[in-house]
């Protein structure tokens, strides 16, 4: 793994408790911006993890709080919740998800899934990490199977990686590792592995 990630992990196995604070802050400060958000993700997961069959394994990374976990089991999914910070790893449980505390870079999965999803991740990774991860989730894939990935637009930001402190609501103390990736430069990690591309969505200003 980098040593940009490993740092980046660092930060957050020590202030975890402090970012699901800090989110359910930054939620109240708009509830109707937050519920509009939460709805476009719930409606983007029935369309492409609900398209798996029903009652399948679907493995998130990165799990948070676990509240994607939980939508997702919601739609008829055995799920599996993992994160790397022991904070978070509880916040799961509190949902009630079985969970497993997973570093992508390091572990090996144990199973096969039909579905393995990662939201607000990949911004904590290198083009060399993600190739990686990309690598080891179509190996943990059944055939049919669907890895679902989202990454921070680089055309909304003025340069390619930096590390960063907010100075708002979610303010950590520290610095994190931030990645942003165009979609021609995603495409070309992508030609590197055996995934097809099954579809590719771009919102958010550009």
């Amino acid at each position: 793994m980098s040593i940009e990630n490993e740092k980046t992990l660092e930060v957050y196995q020590n202030t975890a408790n402090m970012y699901l604070e800090n989110s359910i802050k930054h939620d109240n400060l708009d509830l109707e911006k937050a519920r509009h958000k939460r709805e476009k993700l719930e409606k983007f997961l029935r369309m492409n993890i609900g398209s798996l069959p029903k009652g399948t394994k679907v493995f998130e990374i990165g799990a948070g709080n676990g509240a994607n976990a939980k939508y997702i089991e919601n739609l008829g999914y055995e799920v599996t919740a993992s994160d790397n910070a022991k904070a978070f790893i509880e916040a799961i449980k509190e949902n009630g998800l079985k969970t497993i505390q997973f570093n992508v870079l390091k572990d090996e999965f144990k199973e096969t899934y039909y579905g393995i999803f990662c939201w607000r991740v990949f911004v904590h990774f290198t083009k060399e990490d993600v190739l990686k991860v990309l690598q080891k989730t179509y190996d943990a894939l059944e055939n049919g199977g669907l890895f679902i990935f989202n990454a921070i637009n680089r055309e909304t930001r003025e340069v390619d990686e930096e590390w960063v402190d907010f100075s708002s609501e979610y303010h950590m103390g520290v610095e994190r590792y931030y990645k942003y990736f165009s979609e021609e430069e995603l495409n070309e990690i992508i030609a590197k592995t055996k995934y097809q591309i099954h579809s590719f969505h771009k919102e958010g200003r550009r």
